[in-house]
């Protein structure tokens, strides 16, 4: 308490302008230290403040002469704070911000609110990095898996989310990104617009409200315009959706959501189709509905599941 006394009488009476030399010399050496960095900011206001209340009481003609000096000492002084070495310490943390990892277990989706305000919901099986705070240029983080995003509008520092295959830019939009190894990459754009970029590649695809990209090794990119991306989506709801894709291609959703792993007796059942949504189906109804469906036959053991051909 008396060295917070002694130390709150040395600033008010530097800023006061009645400081000796040895007392100015001992203000600068604190504050060079960073021994007053907790106090400087209240002090200053509260002390200018006390200081400026009793000049309009005592004087009213004086006011303006007194603020320009104190307003000068509070500048110089605010000015080397902020230069001083030990004000330094902040920006070169900056440029290596507190990195957060968070996981989603399969058979889970979960979302995350990040500093910006972006909220972003994760699909099982997925992980996203990302800043405690963001700063810089541009607002990055890093997915595996798939992430729907509804970004913060911040057109002067574009929001970049980096995958192993893809490099996404926006300004403040809402869209998803698939990037699960050995499946398609995608990029389906909700609202406003999206550019997508190949990691070694400077070619960049525009994408604007309802457009899909689809891209893979062997059919490279195919941008779709005017898509109804109700089933893109519908894993935000945990949904499953059937509409006229193979089994093969459904069925890594249906192990991510259920957290199962699916064999095919034959590779002929993972060219059958269906159609149909599944709202927060269990796994038995799901798997009912395919025997009915699909004709075909399946056998649980644990988390394990095999599908296999019935007679026709």
């Amino acid at each position: 308490m008396e060295d917070l006394d002694f130390y709150k009488t040395l600033i008010h009476r530097y800023l006061s302008g009645t400081a000796s030399r040895s007392e100015a010399a001992l203000f600068f050496r604190l504050l060079e230290s960073g021994e007053l960095d907790s106090l400087m900011e209240d002090q200053l206001r509260d002390d200018l403040s006390r200081e400026l209340s009793t000049i309009r009481k005592k004087n009213r003609e004086r006011i303006r002469r007194q603020i320009g000096v104190a307003a000068s000492i509070l500048l110089c002084v605010t000015s080397l704070w902020l230069f001083l070495p030990h004000n330094k310490a902040p920006k070169a943390e900056s440029t290596n911000p507190v990195s957060i990892a968070k996981d989603v277990v399969l058979g889970q989706i979960d979302s995350v609110l990040l500093s910006d305000g972006t909220q972003v919901w994760l699909n099982a099986g997925s992980k996203i990095e990302y800043p405690k705070q963001f700063d810089g240029s541009e607002r990055k983080v890093k997915i595996s898996g798939e992430a729907f995003f509804d970004v913060a509008h911040n057109a002067k520092v574009p929001f970049v989310i980096e995958t192993e295959q893809k490099r996404v830019k926006v300004y403040g939009t809402s869209f998803n990104v698939k990037s699960y190894k050995d499946e398609k990459f995608t990029v389906a754009v909700k609202t406003g617009k999206v550019g997508v970029k190949d990691v070694n590649d400077e070619k960049e695809w525009l994408l604007t409200k309802n457009d899909l990209i689809i891209y893979s090794e062997k059919s490279k990119a195919r941008v779709l315009k005017n898509q109804n991306l109700e089933t893109v989506l519908a894993w935000k709801l945990g949904d499953i959706v059937f509409d006229g894709n193979s089994l093969a291609e459904i069925l890594p959703a249906i192990q991510r959501k259920y957290n199962v792993k699916i064999k095919l007796s034959h590779p002929d059942i993972g060219k059958l189709q269906m159609i149909g949504r599944y709202k927060n189906t269990s796994l038995n109804t799901l798997l009912e509905a395919m025997k009915f469906s699909l004709n075909i036959g399946y056998e649980k053991k644990g988390e394990h599941i095999l599908l296999s051909m019935t007679d026709r």
